[in-house]
């Protein structure tokens, strides 16, 4: 399998987010590690509700090998049981660039998310460790570009488990440089709340299999350590609330700042060049 698990780009830590936060008038989520103390302002409440502040890395081709789906329903093309009748999870992601101070969203970037199914199988894999030949199959992997307000929704399931591994969806955000020369990219994965899941997984299709046999303190990507000593998997915790579709819903907000990149380069560029596959990407460089 491709080292998918590697994560690209960093990830702020509580002090320097409030900092951030506080010069581009963002706010953050209550109960977030972001938080201000749990206090909630009028300032606050008219101001973007902030997840995540991070700083994508400047990437030198080749890209990671994806399968160009540009689609919002990743159950499509398949009536395979453990995709097709897992808890049903509606994520809906918004991106904001972070210029001089100021936020502004961040339109025609390209979101990549896949994830393994309910039983802890991902498609498109020939590998021992997937337990199963899904070569040329291609469920639950897609990606969608941001419209004009920073904003990317799927339509996916609760993901399964797998041996070594806390549950855990992986996502990429990438724009692209005139000349498809580099990319600006951050690729993290976001994590669930433990006693939530265990409610899903008591269901079909997951029941079988039972439960993970790694937590998420437990799992060597939540628990790297980031340098104010929290782990870095509790920043990416999704907030999964019921929706109308027997499933759940979900909302996650990421700032990405211009930090990473290489000497030369002018940030936050102007026009957006097709990426891999066609349509267009949002693009920091200007080349």
């Amino acid at each position: 399998m491709q080292n998918d698990d590697a994560p690209v780009g960093t990830i702020y830590t509580r002090r320097e987010a409030l900092t951030i936060a506080a010069k581009a008038g963002l706010g953050l989520t209550a109960g977030s590690l972001f938080s201000f103390a749990g206090a909630s302002t009028p300032f606050q409440q008219t101001q973007p509700k902030v997840n995540l502040i991070a700083s994508p890395e400047l990437t030198e081709g080749p890209f990671f090998v994806d399968e160009k789906l540009d689609r919002a329903n990743l159950l499509s093309g398949t009536s395979r049981p453990s995709v097709v009748k897992a808890t049903p999870l509606e994520l809906e992601l918004l991106i904001y660039k972070l210029v001089n101070d100021k936020h502004e969203p961040l339109p025609l970037a390209q979101i990549d998310v896949w994830h393994c199914d309910a039983k802890g199988v991902y498609s498109d894999e020939n590998h021992p460790m997937n337990h199963e030949n899904t070569a040329r199959q291609t469920w639950l992997r897609g990606y969608q570009l941001t419209d004009t307000h920073g904003t990317a929704k799927f339509r996916t399931i609760i993901p399964g488990w797998y041996e070594g591994r806390t549950p855990h969806i992986h996502f990429k955000i990438r724009t692209f440089s005139k000349k498809m020369q580099a990319t600006a990219e951050f690729t993290s994965q976001f994590f669930f709340d433990e006693a939530l899941l265990k409610k899903v997984y008591a269901k079909d299709p997951y029941r079988d299999k039972g439960m993970p046999d790694t937590h998420n303190s437990t799992d060597n990507i939540y628990a790297d350590r980031q340098i104010d000593g929290s782990l870095a998997g509790s920043h990416m915790l999704l907030d999964l609330q019921p929706s109308k579709s027997g499933g759940y819903a979900a909302k996650f907000t990421v700032v990405l700042t211009d930090k990473n990149f290489h000497a030369g380069r002018r940030g936050f560029g102007g026009g957006f060049p097709p990426p891999p596959g066609g349509g267009f990407g949002g693009g920091w460089e200007s080349f």
